[in-house]
């Protein structure tokens, strides 16, 4: 009998067991949502999909793939959606992912009868959506961005053998020229000119005196001179009035002109108008297959998606390209600049800048000295040469701080981002020919989407001054006597392309080239 009762007992908790399962089954929720209306698309490109996963509208669920199969050369994707779904002929589907490397799902975008706009037909169960928009695929980014890293690295390999070159060129050609230019100044070529201006300046000074004392008695004459002036003022203005005559007569003769184009030009719009609808014998030359085939069409729309969709997968570098050019008010001197900010992060990027002006690289120094003597002459030399710039930064919030090479020479820097992102102030300091380092302070704010103004103050912890520049006995343009240093303030004018910018150059650019293929 104990196995009789132990029988019972496995009987009843296994009953038990089935009506708890039974419970918990009745509350799950059914995670199909497809019932009874039937479609399908065709993909060029199905990966990530797989059978379950949902189909929405506008972020709802509103069905799930049923079917994955291969029909031809393109992936077919059956759906099962909702009773009542009601999809327009134009309709457009197309495949998203959750994310980089998540699965993918269906999107279904409803054409214009979904909107209001008249009776258009709609899809019946088991026809297919005509309008397929393929979306970008995360393995061909990546094939993409593999293909570009080997480019990087060259250009890295050819900066570096620059750098090594310019380096040998300094230490070699650039020490015997400063020598040279030390034995030239040395000669004494300079002196001699400034002795000739300076007696110049007292011829000037002289004249500039007789000629005071020949005005002191020639009012009768300026007198005279005025009237003249003032008759040939006056008949300048009734030269200008008939001026005014003329030109109105010559705007209304173009206008009649323009009258008598208006004829050529509707028939130029009714040559168009029966281009696109497809009337008369003028939609059968080349223009007019153009316009009126939907395979061209079609292909525009996937290139122009599968190109915005690679150019945001790159949003989150936020990266820009710009050129700036600045003036000195007093020195007189523009300064070029070409600039290119890269944003791998949010918060970290790197600044990389080349600059051309009139200050030149760093300075040489040079000392000789004579022989037989204890003195010793001092040179300094100063050439025209590109300047470049590479520093890394981190932002916080509005403000951001940068460290590293800064017109070829070791220097840090900081801007405050203000306005969203329309008004930035900078400050730099970095190396100097002076004990005292340079410290440069700037402003700049945009007046337009790219284009900026730029004001500020440069090397404003140095007081200003001139350097003369000895030329001997050799004669030089006034330009050439001296050399402003210190202090200066500058304007100027800077254009950037952020990444919004180059996408839309992408996009237009792209569904051109396309068209013309």
């Amino acid at each position: 009998m104990r196995w009789l009762s132990r029988l019972v007992t496995i009987g009843v908790a296994a009953a038990v067991l089935a009506v708890i399962v039974l419970l918990i089954r009745a509350r799950i929720p059914d995670l199909r949502v497809g019932e009874g209306f039937a479609t399908y698309a065709r993909f060029r490109d199905g990966s990530r999909l797989q059978v379950g996963s949902p189909v929405v509208i506008a972020g709802i669920r509103i069905g799930d793939v049923t079917r994955i199969s291969i029909e031809g050369r393109f992936a077919r994707i059956d759906m099962r959606l909702k009773d009542g779904v009601e999809l327009p002929v134009d309709s457009f589907v197309t495949r998203r992912a959750d994310s980089l490397f998540g699965d993918s799902y269906i999107e279904i975008i409803p054409g214009a009868a979904g909107a209001g706009a008249g009776n258009a037909r709609l899809l019946r169960s088991g026809e297919p959506i005509p309008h397929v928009i393929e979306g970008a695929a995360t393995d061909t980014v990546l094939r993409n961005i593999e293909t570009a890293l080997p480019k990087v690295d060259n250009a890295l390999d050819a900066v570096h053998a620059f750098l090594i070159d310019s380096r040998q060129w300094v230490q070699g050609p650039m020490d015997r020229r400063l020598a040279s230019a030390s034995d030239w100044l040395a000669e004494g070529h300079i002196e001699g000119p400034l002795s000739v201006t300076e007696r110049a300046l007292e011829r000037i000074e002289g004249a500039t005196a007789r000629a005071a004392g020949v005005l002191a008695g020639t009012a009768p004459e300026v007198n005279r001179s005025l009237r003249r002036a003032d008759e040939a003022i006056e008949a300048a203005r009734r030269g200008i009035a008939d001026t005014q005559s003329r030109l109105v007569q010559a705007m209304r003769d173009a206008r009649e002109g323009l009258g008598a184009v208006d004829p050529a030009v509707a028939q130029m719009a009714e040559l168009i108008t029966a281009i696109d609808r497809g009337e008369t014998d003028d939609w059968r030359g080349t223009l007019g297959r153009l316009v009126n085939d939907p395979g061209l069409h079609e292909d525009l729309e996937d290139a122009t998606a599968a190109a915005e969709e690679a150019v945001h997968g790159f949003n989150r570098f936020r990266s820009w390209l710009g050129a700036r050019v600045e003036l000195g008010a007093f020195s007189h001197a523009f300064r070029f600049y070409a600039t290119a900010e890269l944003r791998a992060r949010n918060d970290k990027f790197y600044l990389v800048e080349l600059e051309k002006s009139a200050l030149g690289g760093v300075p040489q120094d040079a000392l000789t000295d004579a022989a037989g003597t204890a003195v010793y002459t001092r040179t300094q030399q100063i050439r025209d040469q590109l300047r470049f710039t590479a520093q890394f930064g981190k932002q916080f919030r509005f403000f951001q701080v940068r460290g590293g090479l800064k017109d070829s020479t070791f220097g840090f820097g900081g801007d405050a981002l203000l306005a969203d992102g329309r008004l930035r102030l900078s400050a730099d300091l970095f190396g100097s020919f002076q004990r005292t380092p340079r410290l440069k302070l700037a402003a700049s704010f945009a007046v337009l989407r790219s284009i900026f103004v730029i004001a500020g103050i440069d090397d404003a912890l140095n007081a200003p001054g001139y350097l003369p520049i000895y030329t001997g006995n050799t004669s030089v343009p006034v330009d050439f006597r001296e050399v402003r240093y210190g202090r200066d303030y500058f304007i100027g004018g800077a254009l950037h392309f952020n990444d919004a910018d180059l996408s839309t150059l992408l996009r237009v650019y792209g569904a051109l080239l396309v068209g013309l293929l």
